[in-house]
């Protein structure tokens, strides 16, 4: 049973690393529902607080490879423009302990969230990563399904406009 649960997980995995190209990059701008959840550090975060900043949201796993390879990146995004008013929050089902470790072993500095399992469908996440970059008037301007590296100069070129707005 665990191999089958390991074999499937690769897989899903693999799925994602083999289509980079899932962009559903989005330029309407509809809002971002609001939701308030709480971190990891037992901080509870509202995301309508944070309007006014530009805010990339990940739906993520430890277990998912696409979304591992995403966090050096959001890292890097991260600690290039925090002082500018971006924020990463990093959003997850697994449970607290499992999320402390990994974001120490990893040094992620940003808010990593517990999701009550509304969230996510309210944005309508069907696979992970699921990222959103809002503006700073909480509009959603950009959704992406999957990662890869060759997304990076993307994001970090459409975050870098989205702060000059």
């Amino acid at each position: 049973m665990k191999r089958i649960k390991w074999l499937s997980l690769l897989i899903v995995a693999l799925l994602f690393l083999a289509c980079p190209s899932a962009d559903k990059a989005k330029s309407n701008t509809s809002s971002a529902k609001d939701f308030t959840l709480t971190s990891i550090d037992n901080e509870e975060i509202t995301l309508s607080s944070l309007q006014g900043k530009v805010v990339l949201i990940d739906f993520w796993a430890t277990w998912c490879l696409p979304c591992r390879s995403s966090i050096p990146v959001f890292i890097k995004l991260y600690n290039k423009y925090n002082d500018q008013g971006f924020v990463v929050l990093g959003i997850s089902r697994e449970d607290k302990s499992t999320l402390l470790g990994y974001r120490d072993e990893h040094q992620i500095p940003y808010p990593i969230l517990i999701d009550n399992k509304n969230v996510a469908a309210d944005y309508g996440v069907r696979a992970i990563p699921n990222i959103f970059i809002l503006d700073k008037k909480g509009k959603i301007r950009k959704t992406q399904v999957g990662f890869s590296p060759q997304l990076e100069a993307q994001f970090d070129a459409f975050i870098d406009s989205l702060l000059k707005e």
